[in-house]
Parts: structure tokens; sequence; C-alpha cells
């Protein structure tokens, strides 16, 4: 049997609220870390993709059961160096060597300690040609228009 949750229409205006209070700049900090832990989807994918959303709040975001709140968190350039140590290793423990697919960003991503950067590349995380060697970081999110 399948178990389908219905929402009601007060239930579903409220997550559009914490939707666009997610995506807004005006959003204070400590209402963003709140929006990061949201039972609803989007609410979390949204807070993971503003830019002013606290280092603490995208940790938790990378953490996220659902892969792409867990992409757009490692997106982020405030991501903290701590956090995408602990995606770097928990990728590393389920597929070694042979999947690279967060660890590619990872050594690409501003935040990256050099020591992990470092290990990265040794393994093969960059896959840019020899002219990268993982020292391309992302740009800035304002900077890519």
């Amino acid at each position: 049997m399948i178990n389908l949750h219905v929402r009601s229409y007060r239930d579903r205006m409220a997550g559009y609220r914490r939707v666009l209070e997610a995506r807004s700049p005006e959003t204070t900090l400590d209402r963003l870390r709140e929006l990061a832990g949201d039972e609803i989807r989007p609410v979390r994918l949204w807070t993971a993709r503003n830019p002013r959303t606290p280092a603490d709040a995208l940790a938790r975001l990378l953490q996220d059961a659902d892969e792409s709140v867990q992409g757009n968190a490692l997106l982020h350039t405030g991501t903290p160096g701590t956090a995408l140590e602990w995606l770097a290793d928990e990728e590393e423990t389920q597929y070694g060597f042979c999947h690279f697919s967060c660890r590619s960003l990872i050594v690409h991503h501003p935040n990256t300690p050099g020591p992990l950067r470092r290990r990265l590349l040794d393994a093969g995380a960059c896959s840019c040609p020899n002219w990268c060697g993982g020292r391309i970081p992302f740009r800035h999110q304002t900077e890519q228009k």
C-alpha cells in the first residue's frame, strides 16, 4: 500500500512562504539556519542556494539525505572546509578511488583545505587538463553573470 500524505492548502502555502524566505537575500542568518532543517525539500534546496546562508547551515545541508540539496550545498562558495572534508571522506569510504563525483568538485572548491586538495589530486579527483591541477576554484556567484 502506498502511503500518500496530502498536505492541506494551508500547509502548502506555509511551505511556499518558507521557500520564498529561503530565496530572499533579506532573510536573517538565524532564520536561514532554521530553514536548513525544514521538512520540505524545496525549502532546504533554496536555503542551500541562498548566497547569505551561513557556513554552519551549509555544513548541515551538505549532510542532507537528499542528493539535490547536498549538491547545491557543495556548489555554494561559503561551504566550510571541515564539511568538505567530511563529504570527501564519506565518498571515499563508499566508493574508494573508482568514483569521484563529489570529490571532483571538492578539489576545485575555494574552501578546500590544502592537505585535502593535495590528497584529492594525488588520488586523481581532478580530471581537468594538465594546466588546472585543482588550482581553478569555483567562481563567486556574482562573478558568473
